[in-house]
């Protein structure tokens, strides 16, 4: 089974409080795990070019047909152990994606707003732009103490569902580190943020490269910056 886009419906579960000792997961390597499709910076371009949608609200069935033929978004799979790791995620396991003498690499649950789901917190304001969120952070960890974390994994609604955020990942087995940021609104999809990182030897991450877009005149042009 395999992780899709969060166009594609994604279900996201609530956080609760978890024990590292009790709900570990420990693993001598799971790697590589994510979406290997993201590691391609020229997919940025791509995603701004042609994930664009017509009409969202009138968009017929021969319309999103068309969007997937044209948009990579819906292509995108994950690794087939990525769905469990999910699961286990999901359920507030703590799971060590690799270990080695000089540290160990785990991936946590780390948020999630439930808030506005509660039905006297849905008259208050904050809750009109108040996101849900499903967070999931990894975490460098050396002699039983964390000497760095990276959120590599995000999904979150705004207005009701229709803006959707959402942060991919994939880390391969030399230890390097993509990240995709991309938006889904009424207008399409939109790539706002592309890394690649490489974990050094000290558990360290280093940035080699970077994308980064913002919406520009009012938010009508997307402009995208090469680190």
């Amino acid at each position: 089974m395999q992780i899709k886009s969060l166009f594609y419906g994604l279900l996201f579960l609530p956080i609760l409080a978890c024990s590292h000792s009790l709900n570990a997961l420990t693993h001598t390597n799971l790697l590589p795990v994510g979406t290997p499709q993201i590691i391609n910076k020229k997919l940025v371009k791509d995603i701004n070019d042609n994930c664009w949608i017509d009409d969202y609200f009138s968009y017929a069935k021969n319309g999103w047909k068309e969007y997937d033929k044209r948009c990579k978004l819906s292509t995108f799979s994950s690794t087939q152990n990525t769905n469990n790791i999910f699961e286990e995620l999901q359920k507030n396991k703590i799971v060590y994606l690799y270990q080695s003498k000089q540290f160990n690499i785990y991936l946590k649950k780390t948020t999630d707003t439930k808030k506005c789901l509660v039905e006297e917190k849905q008259l208050e304001g904050e809750c009109a732009i108040s996101p849900e969120q499903f967070i999931i952070t990894m975490f460098i960890e050396s002699s039983s103490k964390i000497i760095n974390q990276l959120i590599v994994y995000y999904g979150k609604y705004y207005h009701n569902g229709l803006v959707q955020e959402r942060l991919d990942f994939y880390i391969d087995k030399k230890l390097n580190v993509w990240l995709l940021e991309h938006i889904l609104d009424e207008e399409g999809s939109s790539a706002t943020l592309w890394q690649h990182y490489q974990i050094s030897n000290k558990g360290k991450f280093n940035l080699l490269d970077e994308i980064k877009c913002q919406f520009e005149n009012g938010g009508l042009k997307l402009v995208c910056k090469n680190k």
